[in-house]
């Protein structure tokens, strides 16, 4: 029982941000903080660790059984910190992953359900988007308990914000309680996605979808329209944008015509740089930008500048390295029949459509364990 009630506090909190950022050298880049780099214990750690514990029993069992991938995986691991460019960072963002493998291992042994998480899923929806639409009309943020879950305090004034100009007028983007609202827009497709398929009330949905728009994600939104509008062969976009995505560091000049992506496009040039600097093991994973400053001039060592690439697959092979990537390869097929199931496979494709022009899926906690969630469900 306590067990249920940990899993639905992890399910109620999946947006929030708040956690305690450590600030070591390894997480300066050219002597600039970078919020990607801190080693961060957030809130959800903490309810996922408890989580895990409790049900250590039935995951040692499991792991017993795959002793060699186990050991395999922990080797890679190894090698892909050990020989990266920051070691101390890899291992620490190794270490994340590891507890989200843990987590989701464990919601698929507990057989976890939709009955299991409807609920704090949508009531936490509900509150997250309440608050963008507060932050939208006012310009501002609201404070208080808020400021806690991890809204940042902001005003129309503030500068380096998301902003948007729309017939004559320029306003802030509201993140709700998400570092971006291309972040909260990734995470709200797919509570719309994971409402869509169990037919949850109309209401509802129309609430989370208002939400989704009103982060003017354009990436998210064309998510939207091609999965649920224009309902395409899920081969045949998965099969468009995962060329697309590869095909983007050597085809500069066509996306400088595409208005949304062409303020990323310094980024992709420097990124063919990282994936030659370690082809085989990577960079090592979380050091993107680590590597990033030494292919930039030194008017772009910005903090505004340094960040990960605006590409999944290719801030993925940049930092895991092409053995990784076989590796990876080697698990979609071994569970190929499972992936190919057509609710999981509509899920990978909202992350290969968003992840053609931004990180977050691979970068952002909230993000990854939202995926972590429908994932463990639709599989």
């Amino acid at each position: 029982m306590f067990s249920t009630i940990l899993l639905q506090l992890i399910v109620f909190f999946l947006p929030s941000q708040l956690g305690l950022h450590f600030w070591p050298e390894f997480s300066r880049a050219a002597g600039i903080k970078i919020d990607y780099l801190s080693p961060t214990l957030y809130f959800t750690d903490l309810l996922i660790i408890a989580f895990i514990a409790l049900n250590l029993k039935i995951i040692l069992i499991w792991l017993k059984n795959y002793k060699f991938e186990v050991v395999f995986l922990l080797v890679y691991v190894f090698l892909n910190s050990f020989y990266g460019v920051s070691p101390s960072n890899s291992f620490f963002w190794w270490g994340r992953v590891l507890l989200y493998l843990l987590f989701i291992l464990t919601l698929r042994l507990r057989k976890v359900t939709w009955l299991h998480i409807k609920n704090p899923l949508i009531i936490s929806t509900l509150l997250v988007v309440s608050l963008e639409m507060f932050q939208l009309f006012h310009q501002s943020s609201f404070g208080g308990l808020f400021y806690w879950l991890g809204e940042r305090a902001f005003s129309s004034s503030t500068s380096g914000l998301a902003r948007l100009s729309l017939g004559g007028l320029d306003f802030v983007r509201p993140p709700s309680v998400f570092s971006h609202p291309n972040s909260l827009a990734g995470y709200l497709l797919v509570v719309y996605y994971l409402l869509h398929l169990r037919r949850s009330a109309l209401w509802c949905r129309l609430f989370v979808f208002l939400g989704l728009l009103f982060t003017f994600s354009k990436g998210a939104l064309l998510a939207f329209l091609l999965i649920f509008t224009f309902p395409f062969n899920s081969y045949l976009i998965l099969a468009f944008f995962l060329t697309f995505s590869l095909l983007q560091p050597f085809l500069p000049n066509l996306l400088s015509s595409l208005q949304f992506v062409s303020d990323r496009l310094f980024l992709l040039v420097p990124s063919r740089k990282i994936i030659f600097l370690s082809p085989l093991l990577g960079v090592g994973l979380g050091n993107f930008v680590p590597s990033l400053i030494r292919f930039l001039p030194g008017s772009f060592l910005l903090p505004e500048k340094l960040q990960p690439v605006h590409n999944l697959p290719v801030l993925l092979v940049s930092e895991i390295g092409f053995v990784g990537l076989a590796l990876l390869i080697l698990l979609i097929r071994k569970h190929y029949r499972k992936i190919l199931n057509p609710q999981f496979l509509t899920l990978v494709v909202i992350i290969i459509i968003t992840g053609s022009f931004d990180h977050y899926w691979w970068t952002l906690p909230q993000n990854k364990l939202i995926l972590l969630l429908a994932g463990a469900i639709l599989l």
